[in-house]
């Protein structure tokens, strides 16, 4: 296939309630010059049926399938099969505004940047009403260098760590041979491992996601154990990558911040799955956070056992 400038890669798993939504927003962009890279992980539903009638409405839509791998497995076998020059993720129960593609776009042209960031909307399904982040409405768009770049993301304040509010370069990922960690919360790892290869991030003051959440942006309703640990587990993971790229001693109190919000949220979480826990709530509390400081504080060679040792259980 072609070359075009953007490739959107949509993972598919049992969304037949908002897939069409979310393919309809695609098709309906301003911005003309992409392909679509749908990628099936095992649905079971009427998803493929609905992605298919895409391929037949609109041959910018193409449609792979693969086993059940989750969402990180789909973004980079999609990734794979990409021809753009940047690439969108776009989750299959979302949808994007018509200017999506088109203001990340002109932005990142304007100011010769790797990735360009926007602000979104929280859609809560249970009251069908919407809300604004408001992460980036500062006017004006800004850009960053490298370093001040990752040092907002890391404090997941403006940039949020969100693979999807955001438009790629794909080289970041291919040159850099970046694979998205299989694991939750992937976006927080994989997002700082990108943004050690930037040289230019532009942030725009434009909401053009609309993001999809069961009730509220402060609960998750399916957490579970296995959850928990990979929240705990993107600590090891983030810093090992800073560390291996020699960006860790610039960036360490940016990363702070995000230390500081596992620690905040692990009491909740715990209780979340308290029902699963062999060893109590307290004591898997303090499993957790007695890991995060660990992780902050072991030796770069350390990190790799680290990540892989749950603190919950």
């Amino acid at each position: 296939m072609s070359k075009v400038k953007i490739s959107v890669i949509v993972p598919i798993y049992n969304v037949e309630k908002y897939l069409d939504e979310c393919l309809k927003s695609i098709k309906e962009q301003t911005f003309s010059d992409f392909e679509v890279i749908m990628v099936d992980d095992g649905s079971t539903d009427k998803s493929v049926e609905i992605a298919t009638k895409y391929t037949n409405l609109d041959d910018r839509f193409n449609l792979f399938f693969k086993k059940n791998g989750g969402a990180a497995d789909a973004r980079n076998y999609g990734i794979e099969k990409s021809n753009g020059e940047y690439v969108a993720f776009i989750d299959s129960d979302d949808s994007i505004r018509k200017e999506f593609l088109e203001k990340l776009y002109s932005a990142i042209v304007e100011h010769n940047a790797d990735v360009a960031v926007c602000d979104f909307r929280f859609y809560f399904i249970n009251t069908g009403k919407t809300k604004r982040a408001h992460i980036l409405s500062i006017g004006n768009n800004r850009v960053y260098n490298r370093e001040q770049a990752l040092k907002v993301l890391l404090r997941d304040y403006k940039f949020r760590f969100y693979l999807w509010n955001k438009l790629w370069k794909i080289s970041l990922f291919k040159d850099n041979k970046i694979k998205i960690p299989n694991m939750m919360y992937e976006d927080a790892v994989a997002s700082s491992m990108v943004f050690c290869h930037i040289t230019k991030a532009v942030s725009l003051d434009y909401s053009g996601y609309i993001h999809k959440r069961a009730f509220s942006k402060h609960k998750e309703p399916q957490m579970t154990k296995d959850r928990v640990n990979d929240y705990i587990n993107t600590i090891p993971g983030i810093r090992k990558y800073l560390e291996e790229q020699g960006v860790y001693k610039n960036v360490k109190y940016s990363f702070y911040h995000h230390r500081m919000h596992v620690i905040f949220s692990i009491p909740s979480l715990v209780y979340q799955v308290r029902n699963e826990l062999d060893n109590g709530v307290i004591n898997n509390c303090v499993s957790g956070i007695k890991k995060v400081f660990k992780c902050s504080k072991a030796s770069p060679d350390k990190l790799e056992s680290l990540k892989n040792t749950n603190a919950i259980k």
